[in-house]
């Protein structure tokens, strides 16, 4: 170039924040054809050499001068430039200073669109993803929400409910209104708001804090409750969830299984006095059995040894035989002789289980060893004659007439 030629900047007179930029960028004179560039070069644009090239021929931008170029993309603004195959790139010309170039000239900068398009559709994608998610999660949300049994509220820092769940509506709410927008405190009893309160203040963020309280339903009634408050922490806010679980069923139950033991140790006192009875009644029996052997059946007995007269011993079996029946008649009248043979202990263990007391039972009845109660259940099965048949004893005695 001679003297006269406009002067333009190389690129490294401008500096290295060009040559980091991706963007086409040509240096032309006042006339527009380029006189410098940074070699970058829009691949689906025609190839054309740069040399006394016009800029809006380098950019296919179909003009035929650079007055008419000039006037179809004003400088400074940035144009979208559709070309080949549907491509398209934006385009800024902006005319130099002065100070840069003394007979003028101009930077036409291209930028290349499909980045720029590229990024957009990968945004607008993962912004619709997005959105779906957070349209799934609300379903989700909502799903656990309505779906768990104990009442649910999402309460504000201020204290109001702004979210309140089937559960909580039914237990909590008045027949003529909901209970969002109402103040927390309403659902409690009046003693227990300053501990809540103070829950809320102090409570951390995935932090659980849990209390047994009165809680009021819709009609204005108290009952008891488990509530259980947890702080949820967003960027700029935070929300208390707070879960009331009804606990009446379960302190109805408390008390049922109360009565129930108060009547089972009323029926063990009952029946600790007619085991006594018994054993006091089968120790008179005994005595009686025991006075009327001595005086009635021994003496038979002895004369039985000392007669040598078969008829005499006959006659005196047959009234040790009456002897031992009347004997049996007497205890109860319906009295089965087999039970003759058992010790009085045995008795007591044979009434328990024909009263169908278990093994503990009896041996805590008797205040005698697990162990121990077995052993009489073996010698009773053996005097009875049950050894070695499939038959139980609870069974066997439950045939037989009350033995209490």
């Amino acid at each position: 170039m001679d003297d006269n030629t406009t002067q333009i900047p190389t690129l490294a007179d401008t500096g290295d924040v060009v040559e980091a930029w991706n963007d086409a960028i040509f240096y032309t004179d006042q006339s527009g054809v380029v006189v410098e560039s940074n070699d970058v070069r829009l691949n689906y644009l025609p190839r054309t050499s740069l040399k006394n090239a016009f800029f809006w021929n380098v950019l296919a931008l179909e003009t035929r001068s650079l007055k008419e170029t000039l006037k179809r993309f004003p400088p400074f603004n940035i144009h979208e430039i559709s070309c080949c195959d549907g491509r398209s790139f934006l385009m800024r010309i902006i005319p130099l200073p002065e100070t840069v170039a003394q007979e003028g000239g101009y930077v036409v900068i291209a930028t290349d669109n499909q980045p720029m398009e590229a990024l957009y559709e990968s945004y607008e994608e993962r912004l619709e993803d997005n959105i779906t998610a957070w349209s799934d999660s609300i379903t989700l949300f909502n799903a656990f929400f309505d779906m768990a049994l104990d009442a649910t509220f999402l309460i504000d820092d201020a204290g109001t409910i702004i979210a309140a769940n089937t559960a909580a509506q039914k237990q909590h709410s008045r027949p003529e209104q909901g209970l969002s927008g109402e103040d927390f405190r309403r659902l409690l009893g009046k003693r227990f708001h300053a501990a809540i309160l103070n829950a809320m203040h102090t409570i951390q963020a995935g932090k659980i804090w849990t209390e047994t309280i009165v809680a009021i339903d819709g009609d204005g009634e108290g009952f008891p409750v488990e509530a259980t408050l947890r702080k949820i922490s967003f960027t700029d806010y935070s929300l208390f969830q707070l879960i009331l679980h009804d606990l009446s069923e379960h302190l109805e139950l408390q008390e049922d299984l109360q009565d129930q033991k108060a009547e089972v140790k009323e029926k063990e006192i009952a029946l600790r006095q007619v085991i006594k009875s018994v054993e006091e009644e089968r120790k008179e029996i005994r005595e009686q059995l025991t006075s009327q052997v001595k005086k009635q059946m021994l003496p038979a007995l002895e004369r039985i040894t000392t007669s040598d007269t078969p008829a005499v011993r006959e006659g005196y079996k047959t009234v040790i035989e009456d002897q031992l029946v009347d004997l049996a008649s007497e205890s109860s009248g319906e009295f089965d002789s087999e039970l003759l043979r058992l010790s009085p202990r045995e008795m007591e263990v044979c009434q328990l289980i024909q009263l169908g007391r278990s093994g503990k039972e009896i041996a805590e009845l008797l205040n005698m060893s697990f162990e121990t109660v077995q052993t009489h259940r073996k010698n009773i099965r053996k005097k009875l004659g049950l050894r070695g048949r499939k038959a139980s004893l609870f069974t066997y005695l439950r045939q037989k007439p009350s033995l209490v």
